[in-house]
């Protein structure tokens, strides 16, 4: 069904009450739901003076589990005649196949209503509203909404505030900027549908015990701010200053997204959030396990089967690519070939193709040699070899990888080399050693974590060539 229920949270005088509360509702809303509303409903102390002539955007869960999308606005003044100005907030309640049929996007699910002249403004409300019919749907990726907030305060800064709410559960206060509605946009369109569902937030409602959005900016002086992160354990992102590194123990889906925004590789996330059989991911853990399929695939091509250790994946890409009768590799095109929209979605090979792969194919491979210098600069014989080179980048990829993962991951690697080295031919080519090396350094250059000092990683960076480098 298309249709939806709608309320008014505003100041209004009535048989049943005055001032601000739940003025008018549908029918259907029950009385739980129309509890939380008037919990979540805004008064007039809580727009900043800032805000005071935009609208104001909010979504959030009710306890029924149906999604609440809110609209708040300036209109007219209080009914008291005191001078003060009168809050309007009109909340559309959707049930979840709406929800995610407009992809989980409380900006398109407003705009729908408002074109579809749905959202009418009252200025005495009737106590029962009709239900609205919302037409229409919304695309999971808003590549204009992610490249207008990237341009706004940088790849880095969305970058931080992902990382911020993937590694915590508290609220992620954004601060130091004024237009939040595009930055929070575009963080939204970078999650996948069945995570940006459950994230609440405002572009602009002062901070309350009674709402407590995940992502809440704010516009008040710095000592408030420190109360806030107190009291409620919240992290902050400030856009006035530097935006910070992301660390080497990133969340894996923040990693992913690092990739995506590097090359505006729009198609990778397209083509995965097309994906019917696109694992669900309602929490962290779970959107951890999918952003570790997609740096894997990055590795990878989209013809390698998920192996669960690291060394019998190079042991079933050594078996593909060495072998006289291994089978060929599917075709990806670049980004660069593909036609409009940026990104259709790239073909899944067949099951006769992968082995029965479940992976997740996400387009070219960035660790394809023919992207890198030329092989007759290698020595030794993997040089004139392609499959060899193309072996070599990924045990370097490896490497890198859990170097950059921690002590747990490099642990493992040693552990896991001597099997992986045995299926390298010959000695590391000195294009990947080089690239490894450049790669290494860079990774160097970032500040060292809590997790890992300095000292640590170079110890492990050397320990790494060492074995890169063993005949």
């Amino acid at each position: 069904m298309d249709w939806v229920d709608q309320a008014v949270f505003t100041s209004q005088a009535s048989t049943h009450a005055q001032g601000y509360h739940l003025a008018a509702a549908s029918a259907d809303l029950t009385d739980e739901e129309r509890r939380a509303l008037t919990r979540w409903g805004p008064s007039h102390d809580s727009v900043p003076d800032p805000l005071r002539r935009t609208a104001i955007v909010s979504s959030f869960r009710l306890p029924s589990g149906r999604a609440a999308v809110a609209r708040t606005f300036a209109h007219g003044a209080e009914y008291s005649r005191r001078g003060a100005i009168r809050w309007y907030t009109q909340f559309v309640v959707l049930d979840e196949p709406i929800f995610c049929r407009f992809a989980a996007n409380p900006f398109a699910i407003l705009t729908a209503a408002v074109a579809g002249g749905c959202l009418n403004v009252h200025d005495s409300l009737p106590p029962v509203l009709p239900a609205i019919r919302l037409l229409g749907k919304a695309s999971p990726v808003d590549v204009a909404g992610i490249e207008y907030a990237a341009a706004l305060v940088g790849p880095r800064f969305l970058l931080q505030v992902l990382e911020q709410l993937l590694a915590h559960n508290g609220p992620v206060i954004l601060a130091g900027c004024e237009r939040y509605q595009r930055i929070i946009a575009g963080i939204l369109s970078l999650l996948p549908v069945s995570f940006r569902s459950g994230i609440s937030f405002t572009t602009g409602l002062i901070p309350s015990a009674q709402r407590p959005f995940r992502i809440q900016p704010f516009h008040g002086p710095p000592i408030e701010l420190e109360r806030i992160k107190r009291e409620r354990g919240a992290t902050v992102v400030d856009f006035s200053r530097s935006p910070a590194e992301l660390p080497a123990g990133a969340h894996p889906w923040t990693k992913f997204i690092a990739y995506v925004l590097g090359g505006s590789r729009w198609h990778l996330l397209k083509a995965l959030f097309r994906r019917e059989d696109l694992p669900k991911c309602d929490d962290s853990s779970g959107l951890q396990a999918l952003g570790r399929l997609c740096l894997e695939e990055i590795v990878y091509s989209s013809g390698v089967p998920k192996i669960k250790h690291t060394a019998d994946r190079l042991e079933v890409t050594a078996a593909r690519h060495l072998t006289p009768d291994a089978a060929p590799q599917p075709a990806v095109p670049s980004p660069d070939e593909e036609p409009s929209e940026l990104a259709p979605a790239v073909p899944s090979p067949s099951s006769s193709e992968t082995g029965k792969t479940h992976g997740y194919p996400l387009g070219g491979d960035p660790l394809n040699p023919a992207n890198r210098s030329s092989a007759s600069e290698d020595s030794g014989g993997a040089a004139s070899d392609p499959a060899a080179l193309r072996l070599w980048s990924i045990a370097a990829e490896h490497a890198f990888l859990a170097w950059q993962e921690g002590p747990e991951s490099f642990a493992r690697f040693q552990a896991q080399w001597a099997t992986l080295r045995s299926r390298l031919p010959g000695a590391i080519p000195d294009t990947v050693l080089g690239a490894a090396v450049r790669r290494f350094k860079d990774a160097l250059a970032c500040p060292p974590t809590a997790e890992n000092d300095g000292t640590v990683r170079i110890r492990q960076f050397r320990e790494l060539l060492s074995l890169l480098t063993e005949e």
